[in-house]
């Protein structure tokens, strides 16, 4: 992934976190004082979602995951919590075709193959 000329160090460090847990992170275009890295990983049980930088700043803002499980989106406010909630994430590990029904079946499928 690349980085824009602006971003701090912590920010950069918050989109490895992301590039480690396969969520393949890119820059978006800019909107108003924000620009996002839109987040997706390649499974049909895994995460996708945003994290919003500021424009000038290169800050995390915040940031929203949204399982492909159907579960409720989870949202973080500020650097910490950002950093905190994907670190919270397990590493996407569904493969881009995965025909299991459910996540939890994805994951038994796959614990079957590699035993």
């Amino acid at each position: 992934m690349t980085t824009t000329p602006i971003s701090t160090r912590y920010t950069q460090g918050i989109i490895r976190l992301a590039e480690d847990k396969g969520l393949h992170p890119t820059w978006d275009e800019p909107h108003g004082n924000a620009v996002r890295i839109v987040f997706n990983s390649p499974g049909p049980h895994d995460a996708f979602g945003h994290i919003t930088v500021g424009r000038t700043s290169g800050k995390v803002l915040r940031a929203e995951v949204i399982p492909h499980s159907g579960a409720a989106p989870r949202r973080a406010e500020g650097t910490t919590a950002v950093r905190a909630l994907l670190a919270s994430l397990p590493r996407a590990t569904c493969p881009a075709h995965c025909l299991a029904p459910t996540p939890a079946a994805c994951t038994a499928s796959r614990r079957e193959i590699s035993s």
